[in-house]
Formats: structure tokens, C-alpha cells, sequence
């Protein structure tokens, strides 16, 4: 069974090793790769082909809206998850609009991001 490739693009170091340490816990899927910003994370993604994308939302030099912007350009079978400290449901709204596939309040669902990542990995082919 192929495992799902997981990219997580987060400017917190902490944020960004408790996802990768909760996210390799989990059978069959492998954290690929991990970013702070929209720079090294348009590189990274100029060059591989992760299954699902993990995004906060408010990047030091832009948002995640800018990553998925080009994930539409460049692949339409990427997932793109987004999360934010600062959730509410206008914010919700725009950025499903935008492209995201999932949103989520990443102080209060953690749960539900790793409840989502063990689906699409026991759906993975």
C-alpha cells in the first residue's frame, strides 16, 4: 500500500514538529517534507507531488491562499487542508472559495485535522 505524502507549512518550529510528530504517528502516511513560509514552500512544491497539503494560514511573506493559488495551476489532485488560530466562518468561507478543500480552528481541532489525515491515508491506493 502506497503511503500518503504529507507536506506541512507552518512559521512556527513548534506548531510545525508537534503536526510532524502527531501526523508520523499515524499508519501510512509520511510527513515528505516541511516549510515555514510561501517562498520555500513554492520551491518545495515546483519540484514534488504531495498527496495532501497541511497550510496555516498566515505566513510571514503571504497566506496559504497564495500556495493554493498555485497548487490549481499546477495539480487539481493535491488536498489542500488550511489552519489558523484565528478562525471564524467568514474567514471559513473565503478560504474554502479560494480553493482549500478543509479548514480548520487549529487551537480547537486538532482532533478533527487527525481524524481527516487517518481517512484520506486509509483511502490512499
Amino acid at each position: 500500500m502506497e503511503k500518503l505524502k504529507l507536506y506541512i507549512v507552518d512559521d512556527s518550529p513548534y506548531v510545525r514538529k508537534s503536526l510532524v510528530r502527531v501526523f508520523s504517528e499515524i499508519e501510512n502516511v509520511e510527513v515528505i517534507e516541511e516549510g515555514a513560509n510561501v517562498k520555500s514552500a513554492l520551491k518545495f512544491l515546483s519540484e514534488n507531488d504531495p498527496d495532501v497539503c497541511l497550510f496555516d494560514y498566515n505566513l510571514p511573506d503571504g497566506t496559504a491562499v497564495d500556495l493554493i493559488k498555485y497548487l490549481g495551476h499546477k495539480s487539481k489532485d493535491v488536498i489542500n487542508i488550511v489552519i489558523s488560530n484565528f478562525a471564524d466562518e467568514q474567514m471559513k468561507k473565503m478560504i474554502l472559495r479560494a480553493g482549500a478543500n478543509y479548514f480548520f480552528d487549529k487551537a480547537n481541532e486538532i482532533d478533527e485535522i487527525t481524524d481527516l489525515i487517518i481517512k484520506l491515508a486509509s483511502e490512499k491506493k
